[in-house]
């Protein structure tokens, strides 16, 4: 297979032009589209009376480690693909530390399919061939620590190979995204495609290592505090599990007063290294085992008094 390289690592040329080229579609089909350099759009148009559809947030899959539980990564797109909803990737899908000048890397770690001279080439081979019948779903996908760790040492844009060959295989839309950013969820009027409403994604990977007693709980606050914008706040990198829910009294511009809640969300991982036989550099250190698996935001609609409500309502992906 060959590998297609980016033009640039830079934010500015990341691929803007695949919206020009956006195939058509049936009225339900959801969109996808670069609002700017840091935020992306997934539209979604509900009809009927009950519409629900799941926004898969994932991170951490290290998906060419040999601990990756690849059944429960496929376990949950099945999930998006059977209810046509889309899945975003928050950094660090590869794990990709057994490359020659890897100081973290181990021959026996390897895998069967990655035991080759041209390592990296075969982690972006292996992650095309499984994620192609998901390409399709895939909203947008995020750098993570070790994505960028892997550029700054070895000069290769793994993200970037990957995404570039699905789009190009599949026809897909995939968009590249940042360490953080925004994703807005629009809900659509089905005749007009009018915005009826936009819940509001801050994501970020993710930064330190969340604290063995906090879980990295404690940034919630900073968080809230420089983010007032957004509806769901999420981070990944810590490999730990939680949700909290914080309330906030806000005011219009006519001085009605409403109440509103604030989502924080942990995303855990798809990479279990407390199995096993005990031994390692995980157990070595004393750490302890931590939760598998990511989060669906469950976008749904109700109508009260002839108006339509939407909510994006958290539920973990196990």
């Amino acid at each position: 297979m060959t590998i297609i390289q980016p033009r640039s690592n830079t934010r500015n040329d990341w691929p803007m032009a695949i919206n020009a080229k956006r195939k058509k579609r049936r009225p339900m089909e959801p969109t996808v589209e670069r609002l700017s350099d840091k935020c992306v759009s997934v539209s979604f148009a509900p009809s009927g009376t009950e519409w629900t559809v799941p926004v898969l947030l994932a991170s951490d899959q290290h998906f060419d480690s040999a601990h990756a539980d690849r059944r429960l990564i496929k376990k949950h797109l099945d999930e998006v693909v059977e209810a046509n909803g889309r899945a975003l990737f928050l950094g660090d899908w590869f794990d990709s530390m057994q490359g020659a000048s890897d100081r973290r890397g181990s021959k026996s770690a390897l895998l069967p399919q990655y035991k080759r001279s041209d390592y990296l080439n075969a982690l972006v081979e292996d992650s095309v061939a499984f994620l192609e019948p998901y390409a399709p779903y895939i909203a947008g996908w995020a750098e993570g620590n070790h994505e960028t760790s892997i550029l700054r040492h070895t000069e290769f844009d793994l993200l970037g190979a990957t995404i570039n060959e699905l789009n190009l295989r599949t026809g897909s839309e995939i968009q590249r995204m940042g360490y953080s950013g925004w994703v807005f969820i629009r809900y659509l009027q089905y005749s007009s495609g009018l915005i009826d409403g936009t819940k509001k994604i801050y994501y970020t990977h993710g930064s330190g290592g969340g604290g063995p007693v906090t879980k990295g709980v404690i940034a919630t606050n900073r968080r809230a505090t420089f983010l007032p914008d957004a509806d769901i706040i999420c981070s990944g990198h810590i490999h730990e599990a939680w949700s909290m829910e914080m309330r906030r009294e806000r005011i219009n511009c006519n001085g009605t007063v409403y109440g509103e809640t604030q989502y924080h969300l942990q995303l855990p991982t798809y990479k279990d290294e407390f199995a096993g036989d005990g031994s390692g550099w995980w157990h070595e250190t004393g750490k302890a085992p931590r939760p598998m698996g990511g989060w669906f935001v469950d976008l749904g609609r109700k109508k009260n008094n002839n108006f339509w409500t939407y909510k994006a309502t958290p539920r973990r992906a196990e």
